[in-house]
């Protein structure tokens, strides 16, 4: 339907208000949700109205916009039951119906109702106010949805003077996590959309007599509202809307919305409400008991306290939560129960509110207190990792919980003992625990983890995963090393450092676990080189056979080599069957290669490596006196050689100790890098300067000023260099340099312009230059005025037509006019200079009065902005004809 018909419908609806003001419409609401097939696009709507049951005139339908376009739909009331709340006699009626929408979309459904209760106090002319509400509906890939629903009817008591709260008892059946958050209550379409808008002059409760004891808010997680406190009695509308939220693909998008207007009636009462106890949020493993006492208090002597708890436990098929409380004088206490099982399992946490009420015979107040139950999934169960060769072959007891749809598997280097919490549920990140592979489905318990290097013992948790994101307790950890049934690689050592002669010894052990039935002898190693760290596929050694397993030969010097400039990666291959059959290879291992990083007084050392074995220390040594001396020790890849002489050369070697996790394999393992030579140097620049500007536009003038980092952060800045851009985003371009560390204060214009930015550098004495500032911006205040009059009669007094003094210009465009609108001046000059004749070219023009157009540019920090001065200008006493 289109925005006039809408808006024809919304009319009509309007003049309905003043024959049936009777109806008394007090609160309302419209829930979605999808029904039919998961791939249709059905959904029923519920439209619940609460209304005066003794009102003359009824609503037995409602018009209905589906947010589609389709046209309006009226839609029978299907119940209308009379309820009592806070003591009020209401009617509750339902309006139930089915829709199919055309697809995919973001759809708003609304009602509007033609009238309001009459005196509302934050409503101007309520009666005749309509009562819109509405509902967003997103069908999209988030997948089907049905809205949130309340536990809690809208109506309700306020004592004058006393703290209110309120909380709507949200439940999402779908899991999806609610957010609330107030909104000004929508009356008729007043912009001719065919939606209902804000009504105009609507007040929050706490704007009515605003003050500091008058404060109103909703909270945004729990939807708990609390008006502390009401200063005037009568009738009040509230509205609110609880957004949905859904986390697909690792970010949380919203779903849709609801809106629910509700009223709250304020009267004067010498009553305060009870006050609950506070209840803490907890988690439950599914399968268990959660049990716990809730306690409720009155301060008013003699008032009975029924305490009652609503929320999503209550509302579960399989085994709901139960609470069992009797009313009870002043104090009253109350006890949960609920038998939880997997069905319960889901992301987001169950939302429990318990509400204590008093019996006041005038206006009975409530307390509010809300709390979340988190259900997980128990651990899986009986983990095990078993070496098959170069892999490990994972596997887990199937969950206890059948709707699990799969596991996530993580992995580390050595144990971490995680023990999780009691609300603590996956693979935290700080275990230092990486996630490596999925399986789907419940019964789908095993997994190859492969890429693996021997003699490392590797750790593992498993958890079990849900269809909304939820994860189980994570199982305990379960470790393992690979077998040794190929060649284990233990040294990769530089011994002589040189461009061509150098020399690495290379190690490494037999594979002792071998099955000598499935590779029998003779056996031999390949062995094999690279350059850099990585990969080795060079074949540079073949060993002699021998028929036994242990072979004798697990050494080889690898000779000729550049070890100055480059590392060397090495694998061996074990062989058998006379070498014949290839039995498996080692892990790659690499020799240590040293990178210097000279700087300002100090040497930075990278230890760059891979190895299959765990470096756990560096020792660092320097050559003093010739000799290569000890200076300190690391257990980072890294040293900091400080308290260096700049242009002096030093040189290094490292020392690495190591080992495998297996105690079988001999430790510790020790390997030297090659020798490497730097010569530190100054690299490092000042600190950037702090920059502040006086932009003084009338002058004009900027003045910068800045820090010298010799006070803070530096010892040799030596000049600065002030940079500068005519605009914002502009590049920077150098306008000045400064010499000598003290002078911090620079002036400048850009002609007559103060419209810029800035920023300053510090050097320091060897050329090395800061980062940028801060930037610091000035801008003109232009001005460009024009007389009205001249007199070119070459007295040298107001002989030429110019400006006023200016600021700020860029340059102009002037056109000057006679009467018979002829151009006889123009100009881009800003100072004009017009002598009062033709074109200034000599030949003067009449005495009279001229027009003008003068577009001027001004130079502005966001750039050119132009401005067009029209005005008139009498030309006197030139000794010119008057004009005719």
């Amino acid at each position: 339907m289109n925005g006039f018909l809408r808006a024809l419908v919304a009319c009509v609806l309007l003049a309905l208000a003043f024959t049936a003001r009777a109806t008394h419409n007090e609160a309302g609401e419209i829930l979605v949700c999808h029904v039919g097939s998961d791939s249709g696009l059905t959904y029923e709507v519920t439209i619940i109205t609460y209304t005066n049951p003794n009102s003359q005139a009824d609503r037995p339908e409602f018009i209905l916009d589906w947010g589609d376009g389709t046209p309006l739909d009226t839609i029978q009331r299907d119940s209308a039951t009379p309820v009592v709340v806070a003591g009020i006699s209401t009617q509750r009626n339902l309006y139930i119906h089915q829709h199919v929408y055309p697809g995919p979309g973001v759809y708003l459904l609304q009602y509007i109702d033609p009238n309001r209760v009459a005196d509302v106090v934050n409503i101007p002319g309520s009666v005749n106010v309509p009562m819109c509400v509405q509902t967003q509906l997103v069908i999209s890939v988030a997948g089907n949805n049905c809205s949130p629903r309340f536990l809690n009817p809208p109506i309700q008591n306020a004592c004058l003077g006393q703290l209110w709260v309120h909380n709507p008892g949200a439940y999402d059946t779908d899991g999806d996590s609610l957010s609330f958050e107030t909104v000004v209550c929508l009356g008729g379409d007043l912009n001719g959309d065919g939606f209902g808008d804000p009504i105009p002059g609507y007040q929050f409760p706490n704007q009515v007599m605003p003050g500091a004891n008058n404060q109103y808010s909703i909270d945004p997680v729990t939807g708990t509202i609390t008006w502390d406190a009401p200063q005037q009695s009568g009738i009040y509308n509230i509205a609110f809307i609880v957004r949905e939220w859904r986390l697909i693909n690792g970010h949380w998008v919203s779903i849709g919305w609801v809106e629910r207007d509700m009223q709250v009636i304020v009267g004067p009462c010498n009553n305060r409400p009870p006050v609950i106890a506070e209840v803490n949020d907890t988690c439950v493993e599914a399968g268990t008991l959660l049990t716990f006492s809730v306690q409720a208090t009155d301060p008013d002597a003699g008032q009975t306290i029924t305490l009652d708890a609503l929320g999503g436990p209550f509302q579960v098929t399989s085994s709901p939560a139960i609470f069992n409380s009797s009313p009870s004088q002043n104090i009253v206490f109350g006890t949960f129960g609920w038998n939880t099982n997997c069905s319960h399992v889901r992301q987001q946490p169950y939302q429990v509110v318990f509400t204590a009420r008093d019996n006041y015979n005038v206006v009975q107040l409530q307390d509010y207190e809300t709390m979340f139950i988190t259900v997980v999934a128990p651990a899986p169960q009986n983990p095990t990792a078993t070496p098959d060769g170069g892999v490990m072959q994972l596997a887990w007891d199937a969950s206890v919980c059948s709707n699990a749809n799969g596991y996530r598997i993580y992995r580390r280097q050595g144990s971490f003992g995680f023990v999780h919490g009691p609300c603590e549920t996956g693979v935290p990140a700080y275990t230092g625990y990486q996630y490596i592979g999925s399986t789907t489905g419940v019964n789908s318990t095993s997994y190859t983890d492969a890429g693996l290097a021997f003699g490392i013992t590797y750790c593992y948790m498993v958890v079990a995963t849900f269809a909304d994101g939820a994860q189980s307790y994570a199982s305990e950890e379960f470790c393992n090393l690979l077998q040794r049934d190929v060649p284990i690689m233990t040294h990769v050592s530089v011994g002589i450092t040189d461009n061509s002669a150098g020399e690495d010894t290379i190690r490494w052990s037999n594979a002792f676990d071998l099955d000598t039935a499935q590779f029998p002898g003779p056996y031999l190693f390949k062995l094999y080189r690279g350059d850099g760290l990585s990969t080795a596929n060079q074949l540079i050694h073949t060993s002699s056979t021998s028929p036994y397993l242990a072979h004798p030969d697990t050494t080889f010097l690898d000779q000729g080599l550049d070890t100055r400039t480059t590392g060397h990666a090495y694998r061996v291959d074990l062989y058998g069957d006379n070498g014949n059959t290839l039995v498996g290879p080692s892990n790659t291992a690499s020799s240590l290669f040293l990178v210097p990083e000279p700087n300002d007084e100090q040497v930075t050392l990278h230890i760059t490596h891979a190895t299959p074995w765990i470096n756990t220390q560096f020792d660092v040594y320097r050559q003093i006196g010739g000799v290569f001396t000890f200076i300190g020790s690391t257990t980072t890849p890294e040293y900091v050689d400080t308290g260096l002489v700049n242009g002096e050369e030093y040189c290094y070697y490292v020392k690495a100790y190591g080992a495998y996790d297996d105690p079988a394999i001999i430790s510790p393992l020790i390997n030297f890098s090659q020798e490497t030579c730097t010569v530190p140097v100054d690299l490092t620049p000042p600190c950037p300067p702090t920059l502040t500007i006086v932009n003084d536009c009338e002058i004009p003038l900027n003045t910068l000023t800045w820090n010298n980092p010799n006070n803070s952060c530096a010892n040799d800045t030596w000049r600065y260099n002030i940079y500068f851009t005519d605009s914002l985003g502009g590049d920077m371009e150098l306008i000045h340099t400064i010499t000598g560390a003290e002078d911090t204060t620079f002036n400048h214009t850009d002609g007559s312009s103060v419209a810029g930015c800035y920023v300053v550098t510090a050097i320091d004495t060897v050329g090395n230059e800061s980062d940028f500032s801060n930037q610091v911006c000035g801008d003109n205040c232009p001005e460009y005025t024009l007389p009205n009059v001249f007199s070119p009669n070459s007295d040298r007094v107001n002989d030429f037509f110019i400006p006023f003094p200016y600021r700020g210009v860029k340059e102009i465009d002037l056109q000057v006019f006679n009467r018979w609108g002829q151009v006889i001046f123009t100009t881009q000059d800003p100072e004009i200079k017009w002598n009062g004749t033709l074109n200034n070219e000599g030949e003067p023009v009449p005495d009279g009065v001229y027009f003008y157009v003068c577009k001027v540019f001004f130079k502005r920090l966001e750039g050119t902005v132009p401005e067009v001065l029209k005005g008139y200008v009498h030309l006197l006493g030139g000794n010119h004809a008057q004009q005719n």
